[in-house]
């Protein structure tokens, strides 16, 4: 009986009605079906999808043994950057409550050294640059750090292995950017681009006050110093820009110190000899110079002692405005050594199995257009 043929109905009971699967939809038979196929197929070609995984493998463990890799090491420094003192008032110390609460607003803070913004400047590449172009002592040898940079960081050997150019380039002494020709500027370029994949600038806790530094280099001596130095670095231009506008006055005041200096010792060189001449002058005229360049010498007198005194101020609150940077853990000898192991092989493994399954795919499409025909 066709189960689509409608079942007689005796006028009580209706008639069930018996749909079919639609063509696009499959049916649970259908899935087990194709899954006993697939069993099927596979005792067909075990032996092709062997051999090509087998091939994958043993290509790609091949390429793991003849690629050197180099160790990576890993070091870092936890420190803690403190701020200058500042004249904060009550309402500034209620503000800064309110923000830890989340209460208040919502602009963020322009300071440059302070979160976010902090991490970002750490890694900029002028800071970078400024730390390169350092001089540093290693294993007794002073060397420029950017030349050390290249000969043992693997630059030469993998982003510049087929550029005689760059593979030859050194730098003859420590350059500002718009001193660079056009090699500085590209070897530059590049090595900023390698360094910024070789190092880190974290907070490693979020309600801590503490920042690290990190970097991972493929030689233990450049990961130290490179560590070292570009928090120095960090160090100097902070305290190069916080104290900016005090300099400023600072330079002022010790220009004007030395301008009354001047003017007093000249005063007082005039009056002496003012003395001198009126020790046996009687007349009114000349008394009377002589009281003036008295007035004149203890007036610029009072005037060097007070620029004397704002300039020793203005020393003692650069000193106050300077940064404090307390190292909590430096860098420590032996570093942490990872070597990164190829996965190659796994990868070989992966693609001669892709690759027997397109195989099987056609060989079963052409089995199938054949047996129709």
């Amino acid at each position: 009986m066709n189960p689509n043929t409608p079942v007689p109905n005796n006028g009580n009971i209706p008639a069930p009605l018996v749909r079919p699967v639609p063509p696009e939809q499959l049916s649970p038979k259908a899935v087990i079906l194709q899954v006993f196929r697939l069993r099927y197929v596979f005792r067909r070609y075990w032996k092709l999808i062997l051999s090509l995984m087998v091939i994958g493998g043993v290509i790609g463990k091949f390429i793991d043994i003849s690629e050197k890799r180099q160790p990576i090491y890993n070091g870092g420094i936890t420190f803690n950057l403190g701020s200058g003192s500042s004249t904060s008032n009550g309402m500034g110390d209620l503000g800064a409550l309110a923000s830890a609460f989340g209460i208040g607003s919502s602009a963020p803070d322009a300071n440059i050294f302070v979160g976010d913004n902090f991490m970002i400047y750490a890694k900029s590449r002028p800071v970078i640059e400024k730390t390169l172009m350092k001089t540093v002592k290693i294993s007794g040898i002073d060397t420029l750090l950017v030349n050390y940079y290249i000969q043992h960081s693997g630059i030469r050997d993998k982003e510049w292995e087929d550029n005689d150019t760059l593979r030859a380039f050194r730098m003859d002494k420590a350059k500002k950017p718009e001193e660079y020709n056009k090699d500085e500027i590209t070897a530059m370029a590049q090595i900023y681009t390698r360094v910024l994949t070789e190092m880190g600038v974290s907070q490693p806790e979020r309600k801590s006050s503490f920042m690290r530094l990190d970097a991972f280099m493929e030689d233990e001596a450049l990961t130290k110093v490179f560590v070292e130095t570009h928090l120095k670095t960090i160090e100097e231009d902070y305290r190069y820009k916080q104290t900016k506008k005090s300099r400023e006055m600072y330079d002022i005041l010790v220009k004007r110190t030395d301008s009354l200096r001047s003017l007093l010792t000249g005063t007082e060189s005039r009056l002496a000899r003012q003395i001198d001449q009126n020790q046996q002058v009687v007349v009114a005229q000349a008394r009377i110079e002589e009281t003036k360049l008295t007035r004149n010498s203890t007036f610029l007198s009072q005037q060097y002692f007070a620029a004397v005194q704002s300039q020793d101020n203005m020393r003692l609150s650069l000193i106050k405005e300077a940064p404090l940077f307390t190292e909590i853990e430096p860098v420590s000898l032996p570093l942490y050594k990872e070597i990164r192991t190829s996965i190659a092989a796994q990868a070989g493994i992966v693609l001669g199995l892709l690759i027997s399954i397109i195989i099987i795919f056609f060989r079963e499409t052409y089995r199938s257009i054949m047996q129709e025909g």
